[in-house]
């Protein structure tokens, strides 16, 4: 298990505000950021435009890989990223996601004299394909269109669900895997504002419970999301995001409440023509016993 203390917490800030502060290189701009669970995209959301793809005529792109920090209120999280293109059509993607549990383990013990681990992790095995590219068949107004199949995997979930004598199970959430699959479509508008602009919509399908991090339900929705990005200069970007949430677990008075869906506002800074770094203030609502309401994160993207 990864275990941060302050002082690792606060020099990977320190860090990640360093390469905010670098100097700025010519070259094509390393867009789009990593999305958490290991899709390009933003945050919390993907696009269907894909990182550092392949050159021409090649098939093997170079790899992305990314690094992201939240701070969740009482709890905490960290992900890692790495992305494959191949032709410039197909992105492999896998994130490991971490999240610290903060208080609540504490307020189970109190609550019914079981102890339960303070983390959990979660493995995202991705793959997407851009089934249409922006612009086909002679049509300007068409966006590029990806669909993705992702394996999610809950390593935590059974020892937890173990350490509460079936309680997860009781509340539904009784997988500790599931498989979603994504729509996305992405299309930059260049003439509406001064910069460019560019929309996403997607649709979502899957039984993950807080994307997975808390497990899986074993029943199947479908939900929507989407983002806003604006170019605000040649290195620096600010964006938009909205997830809906399934709601597929039961609550249990004072210790797990219903999910509520996500959103953030982003901001970020071309550093050179192989790093990106982003920060962003998100709403999460309810994650568990606490209402998370101002989070806090920052990534650092790296292309090869």
């Amino acid at each position: 298990m990864w275990r941060f203390c302050e002082r690792e917490k606060a020099a990977g800030a320190a860090l990640m505000i360093l390469a905010l502060l670098g100097a700025a290189a010519s070259g094509a701009p390393p867009l789009p950021t990593h999305q958490v669970e290991g899709n390009s995209g933003v945050f919390i959301t993907p696009t269907a435009y894909f990182a550092n793809p392949a050159e021409p005529n090649e098939v093997v792109g170079k790899p992305s890989v990314s690094g992201t920090y939240a701070d969740i209120g009482k709890k905490d999280f960290e992900a890692f990223v790495i992305t494959q293109n191949l032709w410039s059509r197909i992105e492999l993607g896998y994130a490991v996601e971490r999240i610290g549990l903060g208080e609540w383990p504490g307020l189970v013990r109190d609550a019914t004299g079981l102890r339960v681990q303070d983390d959990a992790f979660l493995h995202n095995f991705n793959a997407r394909v851009l089934a249409i590219k922006e612009g086909a068949f002679n049509h300007v107004w068409i966006p590029a269109v990806s669909l993705g199949v992702h394996y999610k995997w809950n390593q935590d979930h059974d020892d937890i669900d173990d350490q509460l004598n079936g309680t997860c199970e009781a509340l539904g959430v009784d997988h500790d895997s599931g498989v979603e699959f994504t729509l996305t479509a992405t299309k930059m508008i260049a003439k509406l504002l001064p910069r460019p602009l560019i929309v996403s919509a997607g649709l979502r399908n899957g039984d993950a419970i807080h994307t997975g991090l808390l497990g899986f339900a074993g029943e199947r929705r479908t939900t929507v999301e989407g983002s806003v990005i604006c170019l605000l200069t040649d290195k620096f970007l600010i964006a938009g995001e909205y997830r809906q949430k399934p709601e597929l677990c039961d609550e249990a008075p004072g210790l797990v409440k219903s999910e509520d869906d996500w959103w953030d506002i982003c901001l970020g800074y071309i550093v050179n023509d192989r790093i990106t770094v982003a920060g962003g203030y998100a709403n999460f609502g309810d994650i568990l016993n606490d209402r998370e309401d101002s989070v806090w994160a920052v990534q650092v993207k790296y292309e090869f």
